[in-house]
C-alpha cells in the first residue's frame, strides 16, 4: 500500500519539477521572477519546449486529484467535468485574448493526452 502512495506522490512532484525546468529552459525570455536575477538568457532548443511542460503539468495536477480522492473512481464526477472544463477554458481564454498566454491546439491536444494518461494508469490499476 505504502508503494502506490509513493508512486502517486512521484506523479504530482516528478512531472510537476520536470515541467517547470523544461519550460524555464526552454525559454527565448525571461518570466518575471528570472529577470529579478538576470537580464539575458542562454536558451536551449529543446524540441517541445512550448507544450511538454503543460502535459506535465496536467499529468500533475490529474494525479493530485487522484492522490487527494485516494483514486480515480472516488473523485467526484462534477470534480472531474469542473477540472476538465477549467483546464480546457484556460487555453480557450487565451486565444480569445482575455487572459495573458497563447491560445494553441497543441496545448489543447496535451491535456487531453495527460487526461487520457492518468485515467489509464489509475483504471487498469497499474499504480
Amino acid at each position: 500500500m505504502k508503494s502506490k502512495t509513493y508512486t502517486r506522490m512521484g506523479l504530482i512532484i516528478v512531472p510537476l519539477i520536470l515541467g517547470t525546468c523544461i519550460y524555464l529552459k526552454g525559454r527565448k525570455y525571461p518570466v518575471l521572477f528570472e529577470t529579478w536575477f538576470y537580464q539575458t538568457k542562454e536558451t536551449s532548443s529543446l524540441p517541445g519546449s512550448g507544450w511538454i511542460p503543460d502535459y506535465l503539468w496536467c499529468v500533475s495536477l490529474w494525479s493530485c486529484f487522484v492522490w487527494l480522492w485516494k483514486g480515480w473512481n472516488q473523485i467526484p464526477l462534477l470534480w472531474k467535468w469542473l477540472l476538465w472544463l477549467l483546464i480546457n477554458a484556460t487555453e480557450l481564454m487565451q486565444w480569445m485574448g482575455w487572459i495573458q498566454g497563447t491560445g494553441d491546439w497543441i496545448d489543447l491536444l496535451m491535456y487531453q493526452m495527460a487526461f487520457f494518461n492518468v485515467y489509464i494508469l489509475h483504471k487498469s490499476e497499474l499504480i
